[in-house]
């Protein structure tokens, strides 16, 4: 036993409250250290005068370890209290860092005070101060990263959990969204019969061919949205697949639009084309199609005069589509459902696809519309496509897709 170093152990075990003042109010002047801030000075302190009277057994018996067992459970409470009271790691780590700093102050005190020429004594103190601080806060940190780590377990099992009741819930409501459609399309099966039986049955009536018309016009609409609503249901539900093919990409959009052409003829609605004859991508080509189809549809839907142009060309890292109108544009393109749509990918089913127009009637519904430009959203997930839309009311509307060319 070292008699100067004993008489150390006891300057500090007298010394406790002031070194735990110091220590207290240099944590809470500490800007970085604001957990520390609405702590009492017994909060503060916690297990840390056991600590202490740890370190003073080490100076005064010599050893440089914290051999004590209680110590180690002690200084490893600290770090429990303090991850309770809501400390960050770091804030850990400094709120040790000060308490380190203070005892160096207090030792160095001491040997200016009384035995200022031990020189060997003093570097000795200090070295075993900082071996017991660094054991000690280690026991200290490791305890809180244990809690820590524990405590993201448990909120990554929540979130898993989480997870999967949304994935549930998400094929529930695909499944419902199927069934739903199914039975819709077998009362439908009644009317198209009787339609067909209007078909074949001479009627003298002047307007047996207009209702016909708007009877068969309604049956188709009504089995365009079921297919699509289907064909929404399978891309919520995960059903669709992503088969990565090399393509010729032009070819098919040229097909496509080759395809509308008579659509739009009947409307005196010019559709034309812009891109060269050959542009070979990996791609899923039945999507991208589907994803052109939807747009050159709704296009022709809602342009009543002039041209729909539909477009695309190859970059070094991805190849672009687009589909533009000259009819009356999106209203309010920023804060439309549509835009919204594009933007959140969560928004409800029934986007409405409408375009700006004094010529569309407020009291007509256009439920189920912009399905189709949900469906396009959804397929340019599954592609990593990105799609923008860009609209002026009166001059029209251009919808632009970005495709990987590779993936």
């Amino acid at each position: 036993m070292d008699p100067l170093l004993s008489e150390l152990s006891s300057y500090l075990s007298n010394h406790q409250q002031t070194i735990f003042k110091r220590w207290m109010e240099a944590c809470k002047e500490d800007d970085a250290l604001g957990a520390a801030a609405k702590l009492t000075y017994t909060e503060f302190r916690n297990n840390i005068p056991a600590a202490l009277e740890g370190l003073c057994r080490i100076l005064k018996h010599g050893n440089r370890r914290v051999s004590s067992e209680t110590v180690r459970c002690e200084v490893a409470k600290h770090g429990h209290h303090r991850w309770k009271q809501g400390f960050s790691l770091k804030e850990l780590i400094r709120d040790w860092g000060h308490l380190n700093q203070v005892l160096i102050t207090t030792i160095e005190t001491f040997f200016q005070i009384h035995h200022p020429h031990a020189t060997v004594h003093r570097i000795k103190a200090l070295e075993r101060m900082g071996d017991f601080m660094i054991e000690a806060a280690s026991h200290s940190v490791q305890r809180f990263d244990n809690l820590r780590q524990a405590e993201a377990a448990a909120l990554t099992q929540d979130l898993e959990f989480a997870r999967a009741q949304f994935e549930q819930l998400t094929q529930a409501r695909g499944k419902l969204l199927r069934e739903a459609a199914h039975d819709i399309r077998g009362g439908l099966s009644a009317i198209e019969g009787a339609s067909a039986i209007l078909n074949i049955t001479k009627n003298p009536h002047e307007s047996f061919t207009h209702i016909l018309e708007i009877l068969n016009a309604g049956i188709n609409s009504v089995k365009e949205m079921l297919d699509s609503l289907l064909e929404l249901s399978r891309l919520e539900s995960g059903a669709d697949e992503v088969e990565l093919l090399s393509v010729n990409i032009a070819d098919v959009l040229q097909q496509l639009a080759a395809e509308y052409r008579a659509v739009a003829l009947k409307k005196d609605l010019r559709l034309s084309t812009d891109g060269p004859t050959e542009m070979w991508v990996r791609t899923d080509p039945e999507k991208a199609r589907r994803i052109a189809q939807n747009l050159l549809i709704n296009a022709l839907k809602h342009t009543s005069s002039g041209e729909v142009h539909m477009c695309w060309r190859l970059e070094s890292k991805r190849w672009l589509m687009g589909v533009s109108d000259t009819g009356p544009g999106m209203q309010a393109v920023l804060g439309s459902p549509v835009a919204q749509e594009l933007n959140h990918p969560d928004s409800a089913l029934g986007v409405s696809a409408d375009h700006a127009s004094s010529s569309i009637n407020p009291n007509h519904s256009h439920t189920g519309e912009g399905i189709g430009l949900t469906i396009v959203k959804r397929l340019c997930d599954l592609l990593d496509a990105g799609i923008s839309l860009e609209s002026e009311v009166g001059q029209g509307t251009k919808f632009t897709v970005e495709f990987p060319r590779h993936y």
